[in-house]
C-alpha cells in the first residue's frame, strides 16, 4: 500500500510521513518544495493550484492523508476534485479541526469534511484540538523575548494534544480495519488554560514566562501588526471564541484507545524541548 501525505512538511504531515514509515510502508512525501526524506519516504512535488503536479503524487496511491489548502480558502472545492482523480486511493485520512460545525463560513474546513464523506471512499476526519506543537513553533519566538505570550483565550482550558499522537491516529486510520466512516475527536490526557500551560514550559525552559489575556480587539490589532489578512484574522478570532465559550475544554481517551498508549502530555513536550523557550541572549539577573 502506497499513502501520500500531502502536507508532508508540515506539523501534522512531518511525523504522519514518519509513524506511515516506522509501520513499514512506501510513503509519498508531498509538499510544494520536496526535500529528501528518510527510508521509504518519497519525496513528490504537490502544489494544490498546479493541477499537472496531482497526477505523479496520485500514482498508484491507494491511501491519502490530506492537511487541506488553507493557503486557498476560496477555492473550498480543491479537496472534492482531488479526490475525485485519486481512483486507487480507498481510504482518507483528512485533518480537520474540533468545533469545525461551529466556525463561519469564509472558513472551508466544513466543506472539506462534507466533500471527504461525499468521495465514495472509507474517511476518517481527524478533529484534533490545539498542537502542543504551537507552543515549539509559532509562539516559541514571543516566549523566548520578551517571554510573555499574548493571546485572546481568556482563563479558558484547551486539550492541548501533541501532533504524534495524531499522526499515530492517521496511521491507524489509514493501514487497519474499523475506522471506516468515523471521526476521532484527537486531545491531550487534560485540559489546561494557557496559564497553566505556559507555566509548563517555563519549569520546563528554567526561567519567567507569563501568559497576557488580550481582548478579541486587542489581538485582532496585534494580528494586523504582525501583517495577517483579514480572511486570516477573521479565522484566529473565530478559533479563540471557540476557546473562549469552552468549547476545547473536552478531553477524550481516543489516542489510547487507537494507539495502545496514553495520549502525550505537555509537560513531556515541554521537557522535550525547553531550550526552544530559553533567550537567545542570557538574561540579565
Amino acid at each position: 500500500m502506497t499513502v501520500l501525505v500531502i502536507g508532508a512538511s508540515g506539523k501534522t504531515g512531518r511525523p504522519v510521513v514518519n509513524a506511515l514509515v516506522e509501520r513499514g510502508l512506501p510513503v509519498r512525501a508531498a509538499s510544494r518544495n520536496p526535500v529528501p526524506r528518510p527510508h521509504q519516504a518519497e519525496p513528490v512535488r504537490f502544489n494544490w493550484t498546479d493541477r499537472s503536479t496531482w497526477q505523479e503524487a496520485l500514482r498508484d496511491v491507494e491511501a491519502l492523508y490530506v492537511v487541506g489548502p488553507y493557503m486557498h480558502p476560496d477555492q473550498p472545492g480543491l479537496i472534492g476534485d482531488l479526490l475525485a482523480v485519486a481512483p486507487h486511493a480507498r481510504r482518507v485520512a483528512l485533518l480537520s479541526i474540533l468545533g469545525v460545525e461551529l466556525l463561519p463560513e469564509a472558513i472551508p474546513m466544513a466543506r472539506w469534511e462534507e466533500d471527504v464523506r461525499a468521495s465514495g471512499k472509507d474517511w476518517t476526519i481527524l478533529r484534533p484540538n490545539w498542537f502542543q506543537q504551537n507552543f515549539g513553533e509559532g509562539f516559541a519566538s514571543s516566549l523566548r523575548d520578551p517571554g510573555v505570550l499574548a493571546l485572546a483565550a481568556a482563563d479558558a482550558e484547551v486539550g492541548f494534544v501533541d501532533t504524534r499522537d495524531i499522526a499515530e491516529v492517521a496511521a491507524a486510520a489509514l493501514t487497519e480495519e474499523g475506522h471506516a466512516d468515523a471521526v476521532h475527536v484527537l486531545t491531550g490526557p487534560r485540559a489546561l488554560t494557557h496559564a497553566q500551560a505556559v507555566q509548563i514550559l517555563a519549569e520546563a525552559a528554567g526561567r519567567e514566562l507569563r501568559y497576557a489575556a488580550l481582548t478579541p480587539d486587542e489581538h485582532a490589532a496585534e494580528l494586523r501588526k504582525a501583517g495577517l489578512d483579514e480572511r486570516s484574522i477573521t479565522w484566529q478570532r473565530a478559533l479563540f471564541q471557540l476557546i473562549r465559550d469552552g468549547h476545547n475544554a473536552v478531553v477524550t481517551d481516543t489516542v489510547e484507545r487507537i494507539t495502545g498508549h496514553p495520549a502525550r502530555s505537555l509537560q513531556t513536550y515541554a521537557q522535550e524541548h525547553a531550550k526552544a523557550w530559553q533567550p537567545l541572549v542570557p538574561e540579565k539577573h
